[in-house]
């Protein structure tokens, strides 16, 4: 740990010439996430105290391969914006730093709720934390498609061909899927046959978080009540439908056990709330395409977790499990596509 701080002081140095005196404290390695690796830090320079959060590419993951400078460059981009996106100062590539390339955000307060039941069954709020959370979940997300990508240089992610958008990402999880060298089911192998042949044409293109969902959003609770402090995870940023997002958020697999999209609403009413403030409606067969998409991309990501554990470049039991989550996925995309009673 006194070597990790060593570095991330020298790194500092570089970074920030002239500032003295510079000092790292409070140095700790989290293990909460599934992909990148985490590292949250105190600094204090010429007697000014902060907090940052560090990023590493990781040596294999979820969403291998890694490329950590494309998602530093969109919050980079989006440092200055109102979005709850954390400032995003420095990205490092040489190995002699941190032996694999990383980039430093500033922490913002709050905690991660996570999508799981809790003690009562009502999930991580109560009714009147849904009340408050849910629109301004729906405003940010808004907020996010609203961004004048082109204006802020993030052209570089990608931009879809006229009414290609969904066509790029189901042809880039299918590629996954086929990275992984694992056979599909054949419920995911159907539902990918299914989502080709029924890809919307939509020329609306906006700049999408790509895992919009609650477990990636920081919530500050206090006496003025729960509010939205930061948007975290960016890994899968793109260019794309803004609907992708959408029924991302909404997915059976943020519910935690609750009949509510994202522990926060009936699924519905999240939907009527995004387009009060995106101001355009949301074809509802479009959003069951990308409902079913969002399940065979969880799919694709299970499928590489489960191929780098056999094969031995990771030892997170977690992606182990990975082989008995598989089933729910396979029947979540039965349902959806009709042939299954929705849970």
């Amino acid at each position: 740990m006194n070597d990790l701080s060593a570095r991330l002081e020298t790194f500092l140095r570089a970074r920030i010439p002239g500032a003295d005196p510079i000092a790292v404290r409070d140095v700790v390695v989290h293990t909460e996430g599934f992909s990148q690796e985490t590292f949250s830090f105190r600094s204090e320079i010429a007697g000014r105290s902060e907090h940052w959060v560090v990023k590493r590419e990781p040596v294999s993951g979820l969403l291998e391969p890694y490329d950590l400078e494309p998602e530093f460059r969109v919050l980079h981009a989006l440092s200055g914006d109102p979005l709850p996106s954390p400032r995003t100062p420095w990205f490092e590539r040489a190995a002699h730093v941190l032996e694999r390339p990383f980039y430093v955000m500033e922490r913002l307060p709050g905690e991660v709720p996570i999508p799981v039941p809790g003690a009562g069954g009502e999930g991580p709020f109560d009714a009147s934390e849904r009340a408050a959370l849910a629109p301004q979940l729906m405003r940010a997300l808004a907020a996010l498609h609203a961004v004048d990508w082109r204006a802020r240089g993030l052209d570089f992610l990608g931009v879809p061909g006229a009414g290609d958008a969904a066509a790029r990402e189901v042809a880039r999880w299918q590629a996954r899927i086929d990275a992984s060298g694992l056979t599909p089911d054949p419920v995911l192998v159907e539902a990918l046959l299914w989502l080709r042949r029924h890809a919307p044409a939509s020329d609306h293109v906006a700049l999408l978080h790509g895992d919009y969902r609650l477990g990636n959003w920081l919530i500050e609770r206090d006496a003025a009540g729960p509010r939205l402090t930061g948007i975290l995870d960016w890994e899968m940023v793109h260019l794309g439908d803004p609907i992708e997002d959408v029924a991302w958020c909404i997915s059976h697999l943020w519910r935690g056990q609750t009949p509510r999209a994202a522990c926060l609403a009936a699924p519905e009413d999240l939907v009527a709330l995004y387009e009060e403030a995106a101001g355009f409606r949301v074809d509802r067969d479009v959003l069951r395409y990308y409902e079913v998409l969002a399940v065979v991309k969880m799919a694709a990501i299970m499928l590489t977790g489960i191929r780098a554990f056999r094969d031995g470049r990771t030892a997170d039991l977690r992606m182990a499990i990975f082989d008995h989550q598989l089933p729910f996925l396979h029947a979540l995309v039965a349902a959806l596509r009709g042939w299954l009673p929705l849970p």
